[in-house]
């Protein structure tokens, strides 16, 4: 009897240690499912840039985005796998993944070419009439970057002068300078009525896609000496502090309507998260306030670990995604670990980061594709002052280039090369139709054929199909 009762009591026992095993194991799957066990150290993505390494998820997600641009490099504008309801949101994710290249390059100078490649086939497919057709396809101007359009003509002028700062590389000179003339002359054409900088689109202005105008400005001004900072951009700059900041928080209001001289005052947290990372280089002191204000007014936290952004002060103040995103460019810029990594945490856990199929890492969000090259960029963020002033290495442009003979259809291909059954006709010459959107096409050479360029005999077009024509003939008006 005293026999079973020692068994029946041993048994007992095991069984509690089962339970209490199969419990602790649960309560382990749990943590790892709901804390951000694993994941850099936030400290880690804030190492000074002598001493900074790519973190493995920056590695990974590096991965996925270069063969997602390798593969489109050579696809025309098949966008395969970019979710066509977002197709307004294809500039930005363009752009913000492109101005993450340059903290990539400091980070991990060993493979600058590689990132200088990256960046090229990212400006060809910025330029593709996919991602801007909208302006034009919705009516607001035959013209998509001549005037108006700073939320897409912006981003395109600053990616080619971080471009061009960066690399050394020349080839998007002429564009950029052109572009930069358009911009100049239409802040001063506003300067002469009520308001200052451009419009998105007709009679609807935004402090943030002006940041990134004026920015590509003062990138300019550092290659070229000239002195659009003290001027165009101290207009603009003057006009978002005097009519577009809240004087309760600091914050920026969210538009103005120059037709009516109206100011709508939403706050927006991706706005806001956004003008602050690209204001700081211009008005340090006083973004740094603002940027506290914005922790204290639309940071939304989930305990010790998590965090998102608001999507607006007032009228929305639950937590958005987008918003989210540019909180991470901001947490870097203004070197707040803390919240960069309750942020980063939200965004790989919630977005289940993980291993791609094909290799590197990706997000289990149906917009990954639009989402990963974003986040990546703001991980990799060193601070826009550290990007600007850092020495590159490279000698400055002697003069500025000519841009007489230029046109906006010299800068972006009028149509889309896609794949749809054949029906697109081929170009009559390169002379009137480019290409395609990565192709051969205006003043760049390539080093070999600069090499080359005393030896090169002109063309014609009995010439054209010889072996031995150089390809830059082709693009003159010596072959018509």
């Amino acid at each position: 009897m005293r026999e079973r009762s020692r068994q029946s009591r041993r048994g007992l026992f095991a069984i509690k240690v089962a339970g209490l095993a199969i419990i602790c194991v649960l309560i382990g799957l749990s943590a790892r499912l709901i804390l951000p066990i694993g994941m850099p150290n936030p400290d880690h993505y804030f190492e000074p840039v002598s001493s900074r390494v790519l973190q493995a998820d920056e590695v990974g997600q590096m991965i996925r985005v270069r063969k997602m641009y390798d593969r489109m490099a050579n696809t025309g504008d098949d966008f395969t796998g970019w979710n066509p309801e977002m197709q307004d949101f294809w500039k930005y994710t363009i752009a913000f993944s492109a101005y993450g290249i340059p903290s990539a390059m400091m980070i991990d100078p060993d493979s600058q070419d590689e990132y200088r490649l990256l960046f090229d086939t990212m400006i060809w497919k910025m330029k593709s009439r996919r991602v801007w057709g909208d302006f034009t396809d919705r009516g607001f101007g035959s013209d998509p970057i001549s005037a108006q359009n700073i939320m897409y003509k912006g981003h395109l002028n600053l990616m080619y002068g971080l471009y061009q700062l960066t690399t050394g590389d020349d080839r998007y000179a002429r564009e950029y300078t052109w572009l930069t003339e358009r911009l100049a002359e239409e802040l001063r054409l506003h300067h002469q009525g009520e308001y200052e900088g451009v419009t998105c689109e007709p009679n609807a202005w935004y402090v943030e896609c002006n940041a990134i105008g004026i920015m590509s400005l003062n990138i300019y001004d550092r290659l070229y000496g000239t002195d659009y900072t003290e001027t165009e951009v101290q207009w603009t700059l003057d006009f978002m502090m005097d009519r577009m900041r809240d004087d309760d928080t600091g914050l920026f209001y969210r538009s103005y309507h120059p037709q009516q001289d109206v100011v709508v005052k939403d706050i927006s947290g991706y706005a806001n998260a956004w003008t602050l990372t690209f204001l700081r280089p211009f008005l340090p002191e006083d973004m740094q306030l603002s940027y506290q204000s914005f922790t204290d007014n639309l940071v939304l936290g989930y305990g010790p670990t998590y965090a998102s952004i608001k999507g607006d002060l007032r009228s929305n103040p639950s937590r958005n995604q987008v918003a989210h995103l540019f909180g991470l460019w901001a947490a870097k810029e203004f070197d707040d670990p803390t919240l960069f990594g309750k942020l980063r945490n939200s965004v790989d856990k919630a977005g289940h980061l993980g291993p791609a199929p094909d290799g590197g890492a990706m997000y289990a969000d149906e917009n990954s594709v639009l989402m990963n090259g974003v986040v990546l960029a703001a991980k990799l963020h060193v601070g826009w002052e550290e990007i600007l002033n850092h020495d590159w290495g490279h000698e400055r442009p002697s003069s500025i280039p000519d841009t007489s003979d230029l046109t906006w259809h010299d800068l972006l291909p009028a149509r889309v090369y896609q794949m749809n059954d054949g029906r697109n006709p081929l170009p009559q010459s390169s002379l009137n139709d480019r290409a395609c959107p990565n192709c051969f096409w205006g003043d760049y050479e390539s080093i070999r054929m600069r090499a080359a360029k005393d030896a090169v005999d002109v063309c014609t077009p009995d010439s054209a199909a010889q072996n031995g024509c150089s390809i830059e003939k082709l693009d003159t008006h010596e072959f018509q």
